[in-house]
């Protein structure tokens, strides 16, 4: 018997195609049907085009496309011996900007996506979490929308800003912009310990597997409810984990068995073998936009829970010991870091000095360096939903080549004749397709980026 559903409430629609035996999926694939096309309308455009280009693959994590873009087209002027001045001021305001983005989206996810499924998986009415009438799915809502106004006192506007440049940023925020960005951050900080974790931050991060009684909030509903309903245990998967980016708040590094912090970017590989072929949509053995992505001929988890594991978060690390890669250890991964990026975030703003410039301008332009040769370079910034990964090739200043490789495709990308993908085998051996929706969500799928 096989199955196919559409999965909606993600960002974007994915299908969802399941083999079944004795009442069990003993075959799935996750199809992405929706094509968007940047990577081939970024050919031949001016390579500073992109930075209006990139932040509109995706209305929720745009910041990290422009993040990755800025920094791709840095790393060319540095192959060529032409490295920019970029003031910590800049750098700060970058990463401070990504951060907010990603508290913003995880906000959004833990009561739009996946809490409301596991209560119905629980038999226990919605009440105050139904979406749109209920009183926790509203203030949740507008926490959300409160929390990233801050990002937009920095870049002008959200989503799709464009106040990243190479050389800096193109905003001189003032102290009362400084201020104001903290309190916003300090309302959303209240909303997660007073409904989510049910404590002060301070105690939550005293918090182990031994002590979790301790918690309180939505936090420990969703965990009573896994408990209940007997899917604490499901989604589990290779339990490898990658993170490509670093920040002030996480490491580059890869784990399998043990954390690896060598990577070796040479090892990434894309595999098209079953991603349709604009020039060729008549090939039956495509089935999706999404293409496939190793490291080292592994698939790798990315995402919070990746980078959780590989920067040893005290609560998540207990939790892994317990129930492994499962969906309540990737759940609560999502809404740690939620936590701690709130914090890390508050602390970025306080070390702005705001003497300091924001903008320093290139000595050269990148058309007078690719005059000759073709240039590329590429770049990993950590996303809401794990590592981006763009490559730009570049010559008399046109765009030759734009590659992108998304979080969702490490993630959710199809599996090859060597093993399964990671949310292929998260979801293999269920006995229901809403325990298949609820693994799948885990993974906060965007279909609008993997489709790019």
């Amino acid at each position: 018997m096989k199955t196919v559903d559409i999965v909606e409430r993600i960002e974007g629609e994915a299908k969802l195609s399941c083999s079944w035996e004795n009442g069990y999926i003993n075959d799935v694939s996750i199809d992405f049907l929706n094509f968007r096309g940047f990577e081939y309308i970024l050919k031949d455009k001016p390579i500073l085009d992109a930075l209006v280009y990139t932040p509109r693959i995706c209305g929720i994590c745009g910041q990290a496309h422009l993040k990755a873009t800025v920094e791709a087209i840095e790393n060319i002027y540095e192959s060529t011996g032409n490295k920019l001045k970029i003031t910590n001021k800049a750098k700060l305001l970058r990463e401070i900007g990504l951060n907010i983005e990603i508290i913003d989206s995880h906000l959004k996810w833990f009561y739009m996506f996946i809490l409301p499924d596991v209560i119905k998986l629980a038999g226990e009415d919605l009440n105050e979490y139904e979406p749109i009438k209920g009183k926790r799915w509203i203030e949740a809502s507008k926490t959300a929308s409160e929390t990233i106004k801050a990002l937009a006192i920095i870049g002008g506007q959200w989503p799709h800003t464009s106040y990243m440049v190479p050389g800096g940023v193109m905003c001189d925020p003032t102290h009362l912009d400084i201020v104001s960005m903290i309190n916003y951050l300090d309302s959303t900080l209240k909303f997660c310990e007073e409904n989510i974790v049910g404590c002060s931050s301070e105690e939550y991060l005293q918090i182990d597997y031994k002590t979790i009684d301790n918690l309180g909030g939505d936090l420990k509903y969703f965990y009573d409810l896994c408990i209940k309903t007997n899917i604490e245990n499901i989604g589990t998967s290779h339990d490898r984990f990658i993170s490509l980016g670093s920040s002030s708040i996480f490491r580059k590094a890869k784990y399998d068995s043990r954390i690896y912090i060598k990577l070796d970017e040479s090892k990434i590989e894309e595999d098209t073998t079953k991603t349709f072929d604009i020039n060729n949509l008549e090939n039956k053995d495509k089935t999706t936009w999404s293409k496939s992505v190793t490291y080292n001929k592994k698939f790798y988890e990315t995402g919070p829970l990746a980078r959780a594991i590989i920067n040893n978060r005290k609560l998540i690390k207990c939790l892994h010991r317990v129930y492994k890669d499962s969906i309540l250890t990737r759940v609560f991964a999502r809404v740690d870091e939620m936590i701690q990026l709130l914090l890390n975030t508050k602390e970025l703003l306080k070390q702005v000095d705001l003497n300091e410039q924001s903008y320093i301008k290139p000595n050269v332009s990148l058309k007078e360096l690719s005059s000759k040769n073709e240039l590329n370079a590429f770049s990993c910034v950590e996303a809401c939903r794990g590592s981006l990964y763009h490559e730009i090739k570049i010559h008399k200043g046109l765009i030759t080549s734009y590659d992108i490789i998304t979080p969702t495709v490490w993630n959710l990308g199809p599996g090859n004749n060597m093993e399964n993908s990671i949310s292929q085998k998260a979801i293999l051996g269920l006995d229901s397709i809403e325990k298949a929706k609820i693994v799948l969500r885990s993974f906060d799928v965007c279909s609008v980026c993997t489709s790019h």
